[in-house]
């Protein structure tokens, strides 16, 4: 509970903090390299915090001052590589993944769980939020224990009605309430609270996928 509690507060001190210089992780699938704004090292470095490659300014994402390259390949989940500030400032290109994992491998993340997204095509933002693009389409995957499960492909109207179902049946849950209160008691007002676990209710409702007829 502690830990979920920590990504918590992660998501609303961004929702709520957010800047423009927020820098993305990216993911790679098929082949393929795309934006991703699920930040799994996070958890690695709670756990490990000697093993952070840079202090963070903050317990922000927005702050976190590194970036991870994920791929998903053979039905796993990996860690490719993670880059800090080299000698331009202004860029992130410098590898500490050695200090990492000492095998010239890929980094297996056996931690990961929940439900992900992947978005297709072109980002486009709205004014309100900077942190949260849309897509045309989009891959929903599931992962457990780094493994990965059932995946689909939609469009963006259709991972809106999934969002919509989703959230529908988690608000009658009691952990919807524990959650809801959390966030105020950590700055959101009642309505941006819910807001905040729609756009995330594929991690929330984690637990929820919806099965195949």
């Amino acid at each position: 509970m502690k830990h979920f509690y920590t990504i918590i507060l992660l998501f609303s001190t961004v929702y709520i903090f957010a800047q423009k210089n927020y820098e993305p992780e990216n993911i790679t699938w098929n082949g393929t390299t795309y934006p991703y704004r699920y930040h799994h090292m996070e958890q690695y470095f709670r756990y490990y915090p000697e093993k952070r490659p840079v202090p963070n300014i903050d317990t922000t994402i927005v702050n976190r001052n590194y970036i991870a390259s994920f791929e998903v390949k053979d039905n796993k989940f990996f860690l490719n590589n993670i880059h800090i500030t080299g000698r331009n400032p202004k860029v992130k290109d410098l590898s500490v993944f050695a200090e990492l994992n000492d095998k010239n491998e890929p980094l297996f993340l056996s931690w990961v769980n929940g439900l992900f997204d992947i978005g297709l095509g072109t980002e486009k933002f709205i004014k309100v939020d900077s942190l949260a693009p849309i897509y045309d389409d989009y891959i929903v995957f599931e992962v457990k224990k780094g493994i990965i499960g059932r995946t689909e492909q939609f469009t963006y109207n259709q991972l809106k009605l999934f969002k919509d179902y989703q959230y529908k049946r988690f608000k009658e849950s009691e952990e919807y309430k524990k959650l809801t209160r959390r966030l105020i008691y950590n700055g959101m007002t009642e309505g941006e609270a819910a807001l905040h676990v729609y756009q995330f209710i594929l991690f929330y409702s984690k637990s929820n996928f919806l099965k195949k007829n």
